[in-house]
């Protein structure tokens, strides 16, 4: 569903702000029928968007996991009603939602992270009157659910092994398992024949080819390309087709160092009249591989960055965009020019803004630390049909952004070490999952992540064009022993290049680290080994030239479930949960700020001079 976008032809409504919530721990609210009228009883106030855990933990909500029904209302002006479809666009619903409309059920939607529309068209009340909207959020998870989620009745947990892993709440995956209505929601009117879709192909060489989808295929349309300045480069005639194909002069290609976006202004006709307009952006860029490295408009590419988590104090993962200003800031301010949306898709907002500050995103689907429960590929149909539908909402969404250069279908599979696995049933699984992304998206190259357990012969490595390593020796192997991890980092990462010939990226490794905690000597946990680590990483890594990029894990400390082994939080960040530089970040920063690996073109522009940290002597 195309982003909102209010102009003369489509009008956004925004509800943000206070809702109600009553939590269903005992899943009573389907049957007492709680959408037919206003929530009673236990309920509480809530900031949308905002995930419950935090905002609400001193109402029992930190670690709730389960149904939570959400409440508002509004009003439509009766203006707006006439001849208009009214729809209802959630941008995230972590991780299942049921929606009802003055005691009507009018959608739902399976799959966290992602946005969804629902139409509210026959479902409102007329003249203007108030409009009672119910959304029913769950946040519990299964095995066939991206990410998955522990059944504790399943023989897989129940093991003394993990016992020992054991997580509250209980998740599979190593960051906190938020929930609610976590993006804006909006109220978007349209006319009742509207643009659905719009695909924005373009090369260097100034072809431009764009598909547009609509409600009617008898309506023209008609294609205007805009520079940054709103002059005309680029026209098509009007038709009916649903692809066009445009060329413009003098191309300005899109690159971190010049993130020039371009506009494609799509109209729907009806005769000479206009009927719905949109306007897309997109930039001009190409990436390719060849010969095991990877090329960003012709200019041999290196990825300085970070893994992260869309994650903050209080709002949880609550869209925050004083934070995503933050954050970019913070990495600008460092040297980075890239970051993995580990380990599910990021507000699309973020996207938009990696297209104008000019960061290369990694955008990943919430397939983190998978597990399969059967050597037959039969039995994992379920979980593969949710895979491939996370991979389709991620690409419709995402598909326009520059920023965007790569798609990663899979993070760290079989982490919990599952007995079925590199085999031919897992083989085939991962297979259908590249060859189904290259169908979506044939200009981005696909990467998939491994963790350390079979090296370079895991089954993984096989389905993706460049490949991702999670790797921690050091840390949770042979801790503190340093040489002895670039012995092992080296060795794998040479035998890895010779197998599959492919480009690879160091995307995680780092050091849990306590802020202002130091030691003389190698000592885990402080701000010396936090550097000493990622520093013997780097030196390791940057000198194969098949090595494309380093993503530090983390950016930032974020919120875990609690384990014996994390104290509240996962403490790999460069900045701590607040934002606040830990030692290690200013030897990033001199380091990648002069990182000759990194071509001119591929870093976004630095922070203004003034009065900073490194003026003072």
């Amino acid at each position: 569903m195309l982003y909102p976008q209010q102009n003369n032809y489509r009008t956004v409504f925004d509800l943000s702000g206070f809702w109600k919530i009553k939590a269903d721990p005992q899943n009573l609210g389907h049957d007492e029928k709680w959408y037919s009228s206003n929530l009673e009883g236990d309920t509480h106030t809530i900031a949308i968007p905002g995930s419950w855990n935090e905002q609400l933990e001193e109402q029992g909500l930190k670690n709730y996991v389960g149904k939570a029904w959400h409440e508002t209302t509004f009003r439509i002006p009766q203006a707006i009603q006439k001849d208009h479809k009214i729809w209802l666009r959630i941008g995230a619903a972590d991780h299942k939602a049921e929606v009802w409309l003055n005691g009507e059920n009018v959608g739902s939607h399976f799959g966290g992270y992602m946005p969804f529309g629902v139409d509210l068209t026959e479902s409102l009340n007329k003249s203007g009157e108030v409009n009672h909207l119910v959304v029913c959020v769950d946040s519990s998870l299964s095995m066939h659910s991206l990410p998955q989620g522990v059944d504790p009745e399943s023989d897989l947990y129940n093991t003394k092994n993990y016992d020992r892993r054991h997580l509250f709440p209980a998740t599979r995956f190593d960051f906190f398992p938020y929930g609610g209505l976590t993006r804006s929601v909006n109220i978007i009117a349209v006319q009742e024949n509207h643009i659905t879709d719009i695909d924005v192909n373009a090369s260097l060489d100034g072809s431009i080819e764009v598909q547009v989808s609509a409600t009617s295929d008898s309506l023209k349309k008609q294609i205007r390309i805009l520079d940054e300045e709103g002059r005309e480069v680029g026209k098509s005639e009007s038709s009916s087709s649903e692809n066009f194909e445009l060329k413009i002069d003098k191309v300005n290609p899109w690159s971190p160092s010049s993130p020039y976006l371009y506009t494609a202004q799509v109209s729907l006709l009806n005769g000479d009249t206009i009927v719905d307009q949109y306007e897309e952006e997109f930039g001009i860029r190409e990436i390719h591989i060849k010969g095991g490295k990877i090329y960003l408009n012709n200019e041999e590419l290196f990825l300085s960055g970070f893994g992260k988590h869309e994650e903050y104090p209080i709002i949880g993962r609550g869209q925050f965009r004083p934070g995503y200003i933050r954050d970019h800031e913070l990495m600008r301010w460092i040297g980075a020019n890239s970051y993995r949306t580990s380990h599910y898709p990021y507000d699309e907002e973020m996207m938009r803004l990696g297209d104008r500050l000019g960061f290369l995103i990694i955008d990943e689907v919430p397939a983190v630390s998978l597990g399969f429960w059967s050597n037959d590929f039969e039995d994992l149909n379920p979980l593969l049909v949710n895979h491939k539908k996370a991979i389709k909402e991620l690409i419709d969404r995402d598909k326009n952004h520059p920023s965007v250069i790569s798609w990663s279908i899979t993070n760290e599979p079989n982490l919990w070490a599952e007995e079925f696995y590199q085999n031919e049933a897992s083989e085939k699984y991962f297979r259908e999952i590249y060859d189904f992304t290259k169908s979506l998206d044939s200009t981005r190259p696909v990467m998939s992540i491994s963790m350390a357990a079979f090296k370079e012969d895991d089954v993984v490595n096989d389905s993706c064009d460049i490949i991702g390593m999670n790797r921690y020796y050091g840390w949770y192997t042979k801790p503190v022993d340093l040489d002895q991890a670039a012995t092992d980092l080296g060795r794998e990462l040479e035998a890895t290049f010779k197998k599959h010939g492919k480009p690879i990226m160091i995307t995680e490794f780092g050091a849990d680290t306590v802020e202002g905690l130091h030691a003389t000597t190698a000592q885990m946990f402080t701000e010396e080994f936090q550097t000493a680590f990622i520093f013997k990483y780097l030196e390791v890594m940057e000198k194969y030239d098949f090595v494309f990029g380093a993503h530090v894990w983390n950016f930032a400390d974020f919120l875990t479930p609690q384990h014996f082994r994390r104290v509240v939080l996962n403490k790999k960040g460069v900045f701590t949960r607040d934002r606040l530089p830990k030692s290690v970040a200013f030897k990033l920063r001199e380091h990648w700020n002069k990182f000759e690996k990194i071509h001119p073109t591929h870093r976004p522009e630095s922070p203004k001079e003034g009065f900073l940290v490194k003026d003072i002597h």
